[in-house]
């Protein structure tokens, strides 16, 4: 059990990039829906959000001139002490065939909360980056409430 005093934080996704769709041959563009949940230590979860809010999907492909999507979304604001997860699974929808998944994101922060605060993104901590899977990529913003 943390001894620490809690920090509020803001957690938001601000940008992914789709580097595979997905699709079959020939169809660059996938409808893709994701859920994010920021979870503490004991597996509390203190926000679940699915995206997107509004429609049924994002329609996203995987051409490198249109494969960015910027979403400036909120997943979580509130207090942590020394720990917490976050965990954004994506789904690409299919109409007649089983929905084709994303390599799941998880990213694990622990320690000082402050030491958390910045814009976590692809290549930034090397090969191994937590925000660099082969068939997408997160963005994600850890900042002070």
């Amino acid at each position: 059990m943390s001894t620490s005093s809690p920090t509020r934080i803001r957690v938001i996704l601000k940008m992914i990039q789709i580097h595979d769709s997905l699709e079959g041959p020939g169809d660059d563009e996938g409808e893709f829906r994701f859920t994010c949940t920021v979870s503490s230590l004991n597996g509390g979860v203190l926000q679940e959000t699915r995206l997107p809010r509004e429609k049924k999907f994002y329609r996203i492909s995987d051409n490198p001139a249109w494969n960015r999507l910027q979403l400036n979304e909120l997943l979580y604001e509130g207090e942590v002490t020394d720990h917490m997860e976050v965990e954004i699974l994506g789904e690409e929808i299919d109409l007649l065939t089983p929905n084709d998944h994303l390599t799941p994101y998880r990213r694990t922060f622990e320690g000082d909360p402050e030491s958390w605060i910045g814009l976590h993104q692809p290549g930034d901590e090397g090969s191994n980056d937590p925000e660099r899977m082969k068939d997408w990529w997160v963005y994600l913003q850890v900042e002070k409430a």
